[in-house]
């Protein structure tokens, strides 16, 4: 872990936006949901479960996680960004690209599709303008840094597959299977999404819970097993391989975010603050959710034979629920309830620390509405995931409903934490003490 300096980050007008509308795309998936059909449980490649599913990653996940690299990297992890300009076009690309997109895809417009596509590609370079610098080398720097680094680069590949898909549904250049759809997906939910979630944790976990007694011990190792296993399964995978080829690729992609999980269980029972916050709440919960995806994506990569009424879309869709809503989604609520405030109070109250009372970082969000988000978020995801084993329908859109409704409590609570006047708690009186007039 190395330590935080705020003042090289960027503004928090310029990290914000990113914040704030992250819930919009985790509104939309669950809007989604909520008005699903029954081909959601038929096929995994249904128009409403794909629209649903870049909802929640480019727009519900990747958007936060853009806001979290530009203030980390400067921040914490001693890089730069090239220019903060350019932080500003990125964000207006990135929210009109993913809205359009997501549109394309629900109504099926093939060619709005590859035009949005490209809107994507034209929003991750500029990211990847800032976040480079930001980040550092992936060979040098912290643990932290060199997760992030590599994330960069399955970006770079699972947006590249990506595109080449939309424009092979366009010109019919070839096929789109579901080995190259399964390939692409894993390229951005374990590269990606997975390594940043796994990178960002070793940095916040210590940090936030005060963890001194241990340090990790296998976090390189696991960083270089995951991205290898991650683009030869991957790339395994679009060959759409026979029942014990894929067995065997589920079992060693899933090898290093376990090996991940079992440290940073390790990491919190060793941790110096016993009171658990929302995100030491959130850390425990999202680890019961990554030992769920595990689980499922194992009996995932069998198939028919192990898929509940024999068809392979339900334990699909579960297994997608849990690792993007549960793993990934749960750990993002509960670092944004610590980065946020702490970015408010340091950009809007520490010049009057000690000249007149200010509020604390506990003071900018309410503990009670983070619990409350979280919950609600915990257990819409754990009810979408029993509509798709279950094959309800109405217990999927119970939970894609629920889903929305996290996304609003959850957007609503950080716009009070950015906009709202702030206050100190009021001091406490203990029996006996005189209050200085």
């Amino acid at each position: 872990m190395t330590l935080a300096a705020p003042g090289r980050g960027p503004a928090l007008g310029l990290v914000a936006p990113f914040f704030l509308a992250a819930p919009a795309g985790l509104l939309a998936a669950g809007l989604i949901l909520t008005f699903s059909n029954g081909d959601t449980l038929l096929a995994i490649n249904a128009p409403r479960t794909v629209a649903a599913t870049h909802a929640a990653v480019i727009g519900w996940l990747t958007t936060a996680i853009f806001g979290a690299i530009y203030q980390l990297g400067p921040a914490v992890l001693g890089g730069r960004l090239a220019s903060t300009r350019l932080v500003r076009i990125h964000f207006a690309v990135h929210a009109g690209a993913v809205s359009t997109f997501v549109w394309a895809i629900w109504h099926w417009e093939v060619t709005v599709m590859a035009l949005a596509g490209l809107g994507l590609i034209a929003s991750f370079v500029l990211f990847l303008i800032n976040a480079v610098p930001a980040v550092g080398s992936p060979w040098r720097g912290s643990l932290p840094s060199r997760y992030l680094a590599v994330s960069l680069g399955f970006i770079v590949l699972a947006a590249g597959f990506g595109m080449t898909w939309v424009g092979a549904l366009e010109h019919l250049w070839f096929p789109v299977t579901m080995g190259r759809l399964s390939g692409h997906a894993h390229l951005g939910l374990v590269g990606w999404l997975g390594l940043t979630v796994m990178g960002i944790a070793y940095q916040l976990i210590p940090m936030f819970n005060v963890v001194q007694r241990k340090q990790p011990v296998a976090g390189g190792r696991i960083l270089a097993f995951t991205a290898l296993a991650t683009v030869g399964g991957a790339l395994v995978l679009m060959t759409d391989p026979g029942l014990w080829t894929r067995v065997v690729v589920a079992v060693v992609m899933t090898a290093g975010p376990a090996a991940w999980g079992v440290e940073m269980l390790r990491l919190m029972l060793a941790r110096s603050r016993r009171a658990l916050d929302v995100q030491g709440r959130a850390t425990f919960v999202s680890l019961g959710f990554l030992a769920v995806t595990i689980c499922l994506g194992l009996l995932a990569a069998i198939g028919e034979t192990a898929s509940p009424g024999g068809e392979p879309a339900r334990i699909l869709l579960a297994y997608g629920i849990a690792g993007v809503g549960g793993w990934a989604g749960v750990t993002l609520i509960g670092n944004s309830y610590k980065i946020l405030p702490f970015l408010v109070w340091y950009h809007r109250y520490r010049q009057f620390a000690g000249i007149r009372p200010v509020p604390v970082v506990a003071d900018i969000y309410s503990e009670g509405v983070a619990r409350a988000t979280l919950a609600v978020h915990a257990t819409a995801v754990v009810v979408a995931m029993a509509g798709a084993l279950l094959g309800e329908l109405d217990i999927l859109r119970t939970g894609g409903a629920l889903l929305a409704l996290g996304a609003v409590i959850h957007l609503f609570s950080l716009v009070h934490i950015v906009l709202a006047p702030h206050a100190p708690a009021p001091k406490r009186v203990r029996p006996g003490e005189v209050i200085a007039r």
